[in-house]
């Protein structure tokens, strides 16, 4: 009998040691869970950032110029869409008589699909008389793959196509469908200091061999935390530019530039 009860006391006991450990089991089961799944984020507002540049400007091609500049990029940006605004204006005079009054205007919205992948649309606006042209609108669609994202280097590579619709200063007009491929480049050697380097390439669809060509570098170094010294070289080409006007403009800017 005393066997008996010995043995009944040995079952209770790791019945009970059994039924202690399933519970801890499912304690810490349910901060696992609660670690892996917390509350969804409350949605984030709109953060918006941008910068104002002006600049002295030393300009060869359709125009040869000394005068300034001024120009602004803006970005909105929301969950996943980021809205930008930029534009850039030229004005100068040669010898008492207007050389340069050029400008430029594009907006644009971005919607991100991946961390790498994101669709765009948007229009560019451009005036340049002293190029031929007194309006210049492009509608562009297109994604965008964000091919490398390094600390201190990144590439974005994006296709797609526009519509052009233009103005020439001898009272003809031109409407036609491009290709669009462009290419950005960005290495970072310290904090808001860079080099930066961007490249559309625009095929006409219609006439074979037209094409125009943009491409930008930027060096940009910071003098305080929010003004940073800039140096930026435009090249614009064209391959079949209105009568009596040069295929290629070339625009050097030095400035400063504030951020915000």
């Amino acid at each position: 009998m005393a066997q008996v009860e010995v043995e009944r006391r040995r079952r209770a006991r790791r019945r009970l040691l059994a039924a202690l450990a399933a519970s801890a089991l499912g304690a810490g089961a349910s901060r696992a869970a609660a670690q892996a799944d917390p509350p969804p984020a409350q949605p984030v507002g709109w953060t918006f950032h941008g910068t104002v540049d002006a600049a002295y400007v030393s300009a060869t091609g359709n125009s040869q110029i000394t005068t300034g500049s001024l120009g602004d990029k803006l970005a909105l940006a929301r969950g996943n869409w980021t809205l930008r605004q930029n534009a850039a204006y030229v004005y100068g005079k040669t010898d008492g008589t207007e050389s340069a009054n050029q400008l430029r205007a594009g907006v644009r919205a971005e919607y991100r699909l991946t961390s790498r992948f994101s669709a765009f649309a948007g229009a560019n606006y451009e005036r340049n008389p002293y190029a031929g042209f007194s309006r210049r609108l492009d509608e562009l669609f297109g994604a965008q793959w964000r091919a490398l994202a390094a600390p201190s280097d990144s590439v974005t590579i994006s296709v797609g196509g526009l519509y052009t619709l233009q103005s020439n200063t001898d009272g003809t007009t031109s409407d036609s469908p491009s290709g669009h491929l462009a290419m950005w480049y960005k290495h970072i050697f310290r904090p808001n200091t860079f080099f930066s380097q961007s490249v559309d390439y625009i095929p006409d669809l219609t006439q074979p061999g037209e094409r125009r060509t943009n491409a930008e570098s930027i060096l940009s170094a910071p003098l305080t935390s929010l003004v940073s010294l800039r140096l930026s070289y435009l090249m614009q080409y064209n391959s079949q530019p209105p009568a009596g006007f040069r295929t290629t403009d070339r625009i050097f800017t030095s400035g400063l530039q504030v951020a915000f």
